[in-house]
């Protein structure tokens, strides 16, 4: 009992002095080892990455028949949707932005809204 009880106090003594040492030197945010912040940022780049994916098989499309498929637009207006989301769950969240530049993520939230304007105009044509 003795020896767990020891083991668990030196084991928050450590974790206590690498959290000084991350916010003391500014290697790592606390917020950035926080898991909710991990599970966001990682469905964040998954958006992006797939969001990268299906632009390139759009303009595949694009240069093969002059204009994309519309299951192809869809999915894209899909993705865009949720990258939106996560952006506004990133302003919102308290948990995600002590130190966020509000004004460039509303740029970029602007940004993508447009996008998915253009798309939706572009769905209704094909």
């Amino acid at each position: 009992m003795k020896v767990k009880f020891l083991c668990l106090f030196l084991m928050m003594a450590i974790a206590t002095l690498s959290v000084q040492a991350q916010s003391q030197y500014g290697t790592t945010p606390v917020s950035q080892s926080d898991a909710y912040y991990q599970q966001w940022l990682a469905e964040y780049e998954a958006t992006g990455t797939q969001i990268n994916e299906i632009s390139d098989v759009y303009q595949q499309e694009v240069d093969k028949r002059g204009y994309p498929k519309k299951k192809t637009v869809k999915k894209k207006m899909a993705l865009i949707e949720h990258y939106i989301e996560l952006l506004q769950i990133q302003l919102t969240d308290p948990r995600l932005g002590k130190d966020l530049d509000t004004g460039k993520v509303e740029r970029k939230i602007s940004e993508w809204q447009s996008q998915l304007e253009a798309l939706k105009l572009l769905l209704k044509k094909i």
